[in-house]
């Protein structure tokens, strides 16, 4: 009797302490991504990636502090304005992020259309010699991310944000790039209605589809 006590006893410690430990892990991931929201400068950006990834050390089994460090430093290349090689630095660390993120939850589809924005970003830092390229490239990672999960906004925004820009450059209708951010639009509006309010999962990118939709009008 006296052991079954000891080891209830042993068990309820554990579950306080793991309690504690999720709870420790939470606060610190709604911090960052308030940051992340507010955040508009490469540094801002930068300090971002940095808090995600000190989260990573203390929480090594979960993908989403890499992936929203990445996803932090995805933003900083878009809005660095200094030379390729900056850009470039950006884009290479926030690859490495992800693709650790993706060794701890493979086949994701968030983490497969975060590594195809990258794509995208290291295309626009130089697109007169890498657009032919990496645009297939881009084009691989959405198509990948929307059949893993078709009710994923952001990999079809990515998706119809590709073919906005194929079409443009080839002077064709945007009429299935424009199909494609409107559907992404109603599956944000889902999202918004389903997911929890403080949900740590991602939820980016209506903005972005909006801004886009403008394109399309």
């Amino acid at each position: 009797m006296k052991k079954y006590s000891i080891f209830i006893i042993a068990m309820m410690l554990i579950s306080l302490m793991t309690q504690a430990s999720n709870e420790a892990y939470e606060k610190a991931m709604r911090k960052e991504l308030q940051q992340m929201k507010v955040a508009k400068s490469p540094d801002d950006f930068k300090k971002v990636a940095n808090g995600f990834s000190r989260i990573s050390e203390m929480v090594p089994e979960e993908w989403l502090p890499d992936y929203y460090a990445g996803l932090a430093l995805v933003n900083a290349g878009f809005r660095s304005q200094g030379r390729l090689e900056e850009k470039d630095a950006f884009f290479t660390q926030a690859k490495k992020l992800t693709d650790k993120a993706a060794e701890k939850s493979p086949n994701n589809s968030e983490i497969v259309a975060l590594q195809g924005y990258i794509t995208m970003g290291e295309l626009s830092a130089d697109p007169n010699s890498r657009g032919q390229h990496l645009s297939g490239v881009a084009m691989q990672f959405f198509g990948k991310a929307v059949d893993l999960n078709r009710q994923n906004p952001r990999a079809i925004m990515m998706l119809g944000q590709m073919e906005l820009g194929m079409a443009q450059f080839f002077g064709q209708e945007p009429g299935k790039a424009c199909g494609l951010i409107s559907a992404s639009l109603k599956l944000f509006e889902k999202e918004e209605n389903t997911k929890e309010e403080d949900t740590l999962l991602p939820t980016w990118g209506k903005e972005m589809a909006l801004q886009i939709k403008e394109s399309c009008q």
